[in-house]
């Protein structure tokens, strides 16, 4: 178990995960009091989403061939 936590520390999928997780929430806890959120903010979290999905797609490239 150890050594699998380190392997994913060691490829970033953890802390890619919490940064896309907690940018994904706070956008979501922005429209749930209903406040307004920045387009600025809409934009900077579909770049941190798109960056975690592309990363896990190379990974998964890499590993397959």
């Amino acid at each position: 178990m150890k050594n699998i936590l380190v392997d994913l520390l060691r490829e970033s999928v953890l802390i890619q995960a919490t940064i896309a997780l907690a940018s994904v929430g706070v956008v979501l806890y922005l429209y749930a009091i209903q406040r307004p959120v920045p387009q600025e903010l809409i934009s900077l979290v579909m770049l941190i989403v798109g960056y975690y999905f592309g990363s896990k797609t190379q990974l998964a490239i890499h590993r397959k061939g």
